[in-house]
């Protein structure tokens, strides 16, 4: 009987499982090219392609709102699906938003402290897959939690880098617009890397509730 009215029922929509993947490798993809940029200088043909990114990861998280709203029955709870596609989202637009300000402020990309920063939030994004990969078998609570923790990890590296940063940046002779500049810079950057701990978490917390 059971097994009857469950073959009624509309199966739980995977397709989430598909867009957060999608939107964990734009992260991946952006913060390569954040990555390049730091190594090599900003350019025209790069903040086209950081545009472009963007653009990708507004359209999956614009997907996922849609079919969560046309979805009856959903593999997770509804909130944590849009939470994850948020998140997702707002890793993709910090780091395009730290691309534009180095062009805006005419900033030295190729900087230590830049490119110190910039190569952590590259590693943390580079975790994004496997841990979103997870949703799909929730039943994988030590992976889940083996992974939040090296993300707290990159997390807390990410924090020193900032702390040491900061200090070195405001006791340099520099003008208190430059120093502001640097300083926004680095912020978009550790804000990028703070959604990155933040999508780990949410995960953690999935497999937790439905394992």
């Amino acid at each position: 009987m059971f097994g009857f009215l469950k073959k009624l029922l509309p199966p739980a929509n995977e397709e989430f499982f598909t867009l957060f993947e999608e939107a964990a490798h734009n992260c991946t993809e952006t913060a390569k090219l954040f990555h390049r940029i730091s190594e090599e200088g900003i350019s025209d043909a790069a903040l086209e392609e950081a545009r472009l990114l963007k653009q990708k990861s507004n359209a999956i998280a614009k997907s996922s709102i849609r079919k969560l709203n046309s979805t009856f029955i959903t593999p997770i709870d509804r909130e944590d699906i849009q939470h994850l596609a948020n998140l997702l989202n707002k890793i993709t637009k910090r780091i395009v938003r730290a691309c534009v300000h180095l062009h805006l402020y005419q900033v030295d990309s190729t900087t230590s402290n830049i490119k110190l920063q910039v190569t952590n939030l590259k590693e943390a994004v580079d975790e994004l897959l496997p841990i979103i990969r997870l949703i799909r078998n929730t039943s994988q609570v030590e992976e889940a939690t083996m992974l939040n923790n090296r993300m707290k990890e990159i997390e807390s590296k990410g924090d020193e880098i900032m702390n040491l940063t900061m200090a070195k940046l405001f006791s340099q002779a520099l003008l208190p617009l430059d120093a502001m500049k640097y300083r926004e810079i680095h912020k978009d950057i550790e804000s990028a890397l703070n959604c990155c701990y933040d999508v780990s978490d949410a995960v953690l917390s999935v497999v937790l509730k439905h394992s």
